[in-house]
């Protein structure tokens, strides 16, 4: 049984980083800049930069790549540009009606 159990972890470590890269490589191949949509449209472009600096939108890819890897394994998702709260906050602040709807969902296909 241990040996099925790490074996699945060591499976599941490529697993994740392969679906981090994506997300990551698909964030960067939508059109647009983020820091310009995020600055608004009055902006000059000294606040589009320091929103690219805050962001790291003026880091080289992999660099971004590596950040984006580290804060993923201190558990820290960013900040919502929606919200501008943290994002693990707002996942914890749904989570309970996720994990709801899902019961509930589980409940009606057994029956």
């Amino acid at each position: 049984m241990t040996t099925y159990l790490v074996r699945r972890v060591l499976v599941s470590v490529p697993t994740v980083l392969g679906v981090a890269t994506v997300i990551f490589l698909l964030v960067h191949l939508l059109p647009g800049d983020p820091a310009r949509v995020i600055a608004g449209v009055n902006a000059t472009p000294a606040d589009v930069e320091r929103i690219r600096h805050q962001l790291g939108l003026d880091q080289p890819g992999w660099e971004q790549y590596l950040t984006f890897l580290t804060r993923l394994a201190h558990g820290d998702l960013g900040t919502s540009t929606h919200t501008l709260n943290p994002v693990t906050a707002e996942i914890a602040a749904r989570a309970p009606y996720t994990a709801e709807l899902a019961s509930l969902s589980i409940v009606i296909a057994i029956a």
